[in-house]
């Protein structure tokens, strides 16, 4: 499935990063916040975030 969110034009160039790095940015956050909450399971949130559970964890100290 797949879940498309609108955002304005300018917020990667406002927050200096490419749309690629902001859309991946965005994919974490919200990865990050659903295991936070515990509505999902590590390897639901990798695979959210387009990463490998390991790498997933590893960056939650971010």
């Amino acid at each position: 499935m797949q879940l498309v969110i609108e955002y304005p034009k300018l917020l990667p160039d406002a927050l200096q990063e490419t749309r690629a790095e902001f859309e991946q940015e965005a994919k974490m956050a919200m990865a990050v916040k659903l295991f936070e909450m515990k509505r999902v399971s590590s390897g639901i949130a990798a695979t959210l975030a387009d990463m490998d559970r390991v790498t997933f964890l590893l960056s939650l100290y971010r």
